[in-house]
């Protein structure tokens, strides 16, 4: 009997060591410590995702949950990720799925409800830091079926968010819900749309900052993030919660009708660089909104722009700081009548509506025009014109006017209704299972000259993902853009600088030593910031390397060229800076 113990505890052992302490029935595959979870269709019930995470106990650090292309994956369960290490869900598509041509495999989906139809909370809840990517989420079509508020929630403080290159359609609420103190979300590379489902115009959105008790969170920050036909506001700053940092950079909002960023006024240090918002904040402001919307209007009774500053103790506190730069605002001309629409027919029973479709009220306007008593609230510029999109598809015709017709309806208090998906006739919206139109139906690439150099260091406006060479042209300078931002925010002046002097000449020096081998030095020095390549050619022309390529403070900078691999000769070195250039020779000598 005792040996048949031990040969059993040695057979549990050696399944427990070969499978790593997880079930092997929910993965078709095993690469590494990344596990390939089987979907609905492969293992013929719900919920593997949930129910894998849920069994690998002791998974380790570097563990990866693949999806599969074509999966489907309901959440049930609300699970709650790894409290020890980080977690990463991904698809197996590495490119863009904005730019997919219907060739590429359409990306696995994790939705909140369940096979059968039945309505399920199901979301996840963040237990240290989590990643996921590639794949299309689904909170579910949940008009009027109810359901999970948020799909997003933090167990615990200090945890960090990323949903990077994921579809993210319909909401309830919005998309990330309780967020403790120290909690940091980021968004990048994300398509996101139909914010719709619930009947409350406000709600239908990404986040919403308003714990209770919680007085201040750490990070958001939402990069070349693409967002289309939202009911109500996408990213909510409520008053008293502060979030130290903020940053909206490179994004598209495209057809939003309620705010783009509920703002009360006193949310600092933050950023909003180099975005397209087109047809936004189309719900009117009256002061009869002022109960009904508690604390999600402005609360000095005026309509809130893209931008709303408001100075109180709690800006004060927070350092008055805000960034806003290089941001494209444009709205259709048939919308100029909803507010006229709105007093004309006395809703609410009243007559003083007034546009939201602004880029800031006066008394923001005045903040930043301010400089000697808020040095730290930059306002640059805003272009207004309409990108040539190179396929929109309906959002500008029959969608503009469901839009509008929408935005004037949904203000009257007692109307009830969610806004309608936009969606393809090809892929109708299911009761409970709404899979993204696939292949996107648009194309936001433009061609308008002025628009694709307006950006900071010369990069086009918008989601970059459109204009794939351009995306990896920023990607190799995001850091150096990145600490541009922030000095911004820091010191309330594009100049950058820490002893005063900035560099007034645009030159070039000889490279030291001259012959050499097989390393040089190259200097430099540029008198404004910007965007700088600096490259090396044969004596024929021809690219043999690049050594800067990305946005630098105006100074003087020193590269190192290492020539080991070329052969004898002249070789030629090209600074670029905005309309600047120098061309220098050296010489190789081995």
């Amino acid at each position: 009997m005792k040996s048949i113990i031990i040969l059993f505890s040695m057979v549990v052992i050696l399944v427990s060591s070969a499978f790593g302490q997880y079930d092997p029935q929910y993965v078709s595959a095993v690469r590494g410590d990344t596990l390939v979870v089987k979907d609905f269709a492969a293992f013929g019930a719900s919920n593997t995702l949930t129910l894998l995470m849920t069994s690998d106990s002791l998974a380790p650090a570097t563990r990866v949950y693949e999806l599969v292309d074509y999966g489907f994956y309901p959440c049930i369960g609300n699970p709650t990720t790894s409290a020890s290490h980080k977690t990463i869900i991904r698809g197996t598509t590495e490119s863009s799925l904005k730019l997919s041509a219907g060739l590429d495999p359409a990306p696995p989906i994790i939705t909140g409800n369940n096979e059968t139809g039945a309505v399920s909370n199901g979301g996840m809840n963040v237990g240290y830091d989590l990643l996921i990517k590639n794949v299309d989420l689904e909170i579910g079509n949940l008009s009027g079926n109810g359901g999970g508020w948020a799909f997003f929630n933090f167990n615990g403080a200090g945890k960090r968010l990323e949903v990077d290159n994921c579809i993210l359609e319909h909401t309830w609420w919005c998309w990330v819900g309780s967020s403790p103190a120290d909690s940091r979300v980021f968004f990048n590379n994300d398509y996101m749309v139909n914010m719709d489902g619930h009947t409350c115009r406000r709600n239908g959105g990404i986040t919403d900052f308003n714990a209770g008790g919680v007085t201040h969170q750490d990070t958001l920050m939402v990069q070349n993030c693409t967002h289309v036909n939202f009911q109500g506001t996408a990213y909510k700053f409520r008053y008293g919660v502060n979030v130290d940092k903020v940053l909206f950079n490179h994004n598209d909002f495209i057809d939003c009708s309620g705010f783009v960023f509920m703002n009360n006024g006193d949310q600092s240090n933050m950023s909003v660089t180099n975005n397209i918002f087109v047809n936004v904040q189309l719900q009117g402001y009256s002061n009869t909104l002022q109960g009904p919307d508690g604390g999600e209007v402005d609360m000095d009774s005026l309509p809130m722009g893209l931008v709303n500053l408001r100075v109180d103790s709690t800006f004060l506190a927070n350092g008055a700081k805000f960034y806003a730069d290089r941001n494209l605002a444009y709205w259709d001309p048939s919308l100029s009548d909803i507010v006229s629409t709105l007093n004309g027919s006395v809703v609410n029973g009243a007559t003083d509506w007034v546009s939201q479709m602004i880029t800031m009220n006066t008394r923001t306007a005045a903040i930043f025009a301010d400089d000697a008593t808020y040095p730290l609230c930059y306002n640059g510029t805003w272009y207004n014109q309409l990108p040539t999109f190179a396929n929109t598809d309906v959002l500008f015709s029959t969608q503009l006017a469901a839009l509008k017709a929408y935005s004037i309806a949904c203000v009257d208090v007692t109307y009830g209704s969610p806004l309608a998906s936009w969606r393809q006739a090809t892929n109708p919206e299911a009761t409970n299972f709404p899979y993204a139109d696939w292949p996107m139906p648009i194309n936001l690439s433009y061609s308008d000259g002025a628009l694709l150099t307006a950006g900071l260091g010369g990069f086009p406006l918008g989601d970059l993902n459109w204009i794939p060479a351009q995306y990896t042209a920023w990607k190799a300078q995001e850091a150096g853009e990145l600490a541009q931002i922030q000095y911004v925010l820091d010191h309330g002046t594009l100049s950058v600088d820490p002893i005063g002097q900035r560099p007034a000449e645009f030159k070039l020096q000889q490279n030291y030593p001259n012959p050499f081998n097989p390393t040089t030095k190259i200097s430099y020095t540029i008198g404004n910031a910007g965007h700088v390549t600096l490259k090396v050619y044969n004596i024929m022309g021809q690219y043999i390397a690049t050594l800067v390529d990305g946005y630098k403070n105006a100074d003087s900078y020193e590269v190192n060229f290492n020539a080991s691999n070329l052969s004898s000769g002249i070789y030629l070195y090209e600074l670029r800076a905005g309309n600047n250039v120098i061309t220098k020779k050296m010489v190789l000598m081995k």
